[in-house]
């Protein structure tokens, strides 16, 4: 085990400064994993408030208590692995739906949450994230797929809408019918203002036409008259 983490703050990170901190978790885990530590002892250091009450008074990225088992880590790591399944699948599946696919976003929240905890069983920590992505992708393709939905298709699932502010749709088929309808009114309204030029205009032309057929008329008539002379 490498001696740069053994007495406190991670790998690469100069004993935990503040801008180390904020690089990300898997850079920061592919940092710690070089160094010499373990995943466990990783996700402890992230979460170590989560982790249990052996490392309640830990810092942030601080070092671990010392004469802890393998066992006891193992254990403050699957805590902080129950926590990551809970709540990385279901923020998951609200920016899903935030961007505009609610049902996809469900499937996301629910199968990601399934996947994160069957992945935590097996290996908290890479285990979570990778169940979390299988079980998401799983789960938004199954909702999808229930609901008929194909995203480059904007006419496919069901005309479903929710009965806010107006109406807020939620699949493809009612994205599209609303901004047709949205693009009728507008049409309208914009014809609704050209009305009165386009009355002036066809004014202009009908009197246009008007002087022309008057002085055909007229040119017919003084033909006439020379030709009865």
């Amino acid at each position: 085990m490498s001696s740069s983490y053994a007495q406190g703050g991670m790998p690469g990170t100069a004993g935990g400064s503040s801008a180390k901190q904020t690089e990300g978790m898997f850079q920061g885990l592919s940092n710690f994993l070089a160094a010499g530590g373990s995943i466990d002892e990783y996700m402890i250091r992230a979460f170590p408030q989560t982790a249990g009450k052996s490392f309640a008074n830990m810092k942030r990225y601080g070092a671990l208590p010392t004469g802890l088992s393998t066992a006891a880590k193992r254990a403050g790591a699957a805590k902080v692995g129950g926590m990551l399944s809970r709540r990385v699948p279901l923020a998951g599946g609200i920016l899903q739906t935030i961007g505009g696919d609610p049902i996809g976003g469900a499937g996301t929240a629910i199968g990601g949450t399934i996947g994160a905890s069957i992945g935590t069983a097996i290996m908290p920590g890479v285990g979570t994230v990778v169940g979390g992505l299988i079980g998401g992708g799983i789960g938004q393709s199954a909702t999808r797929g229930l609901a008929g939905i194909d995203m480059s298709d904007p006419y496919s699932g069901p005309d479903i809408s929710i009965p806010l502010f107006g109406g807020i749709p939620i699949t493809p088929y009612a994205k599209t019918k609303k901004a047709k309808k949205r693009a009728r009114e507008e049409l309208g309204k914009d014809m609704e203002a050209m009305e009165p030029f386009i009355q002036k205009q066809m004014g202009r032309e009908m009197a246009a036409q008007q002087q022309v057929i008057t002085g055909n008329l007229m040119n017919t008539a003084l033909a006439n008259a020379r030709f009865g002379r």
